[in-house]
């Protein structure tokens, strides 16, 4: 697989954007999520919400590529959580399955947070990215939340001092 580059994420990538975020929450989420996260209509969606991030000036969007076609995204934004919590939140971070293991989620979380304390929500049921946090010096803090669609999956919240 040809190397991966990252720069800011630009307002024209918005379609880009989601088509990536699209296909990986599918390769991530099938079994865990229902089908139409990841349907046309979803893909719209996100098309419409990365429309609106890509402007806000108080959020930061970085993007992996490989030969011009983004493989991967994280996206971080000042916190909303309580004020004894670190200021910025990694809202998303997702690389494509056919670049794992590339190092583009290790390059994407350095680029949008460097070594900075953060917070960030990750699947109980998502042992990989789990994983990648831990790797990263995130460590959970006993919070969690159900996600409204299916009590019996949870976040976790993460902290990085």
């Amino acid at each position: 697989m040809p190397s991966f580059t990252t720069r800011a994420a630009r307002l024209d990538d918005a379609e880009e954007l989601a088509a990536v975020h699209t296909k990986s929450w599918q390769e991530t989420y099938t079994g865990l999520f229902p089908e139409q996260a990841w349907s046309e209509e979803s893909r719209l969606r996100r098309e419409a919400m990365w429309n609106e991030l890509l402007t806000d000036n108080d959020t930061t969007t970085v993007v992996a590529e490989i030969e011009s076609h983004i493989i991967g995204f994280a996206h971080a934004e000042h916190s909303r959580e309580e004020p004894s919590l670190p200021a910025e939140e990694l809202k998303m971070i997702y690389v494509l399955s056919s670049a794992h293991g590339t190092g583009a989620g290790q390059a994407l979380i350095d680029a949008v947070l460097g070594g900075a304390a953060a917070t960030v929500w990750v699947l109980k049921q998502n042992p990989r990215a789990r994983a990648f946090y831990a790797k990263n010096r995130f460590m959970y803090d006993g919070t969690v939340r159900e996600m409204d669609f299916n009590p019996n999956i949870r976040e976790l919240r993460l902290v990085r001092r």
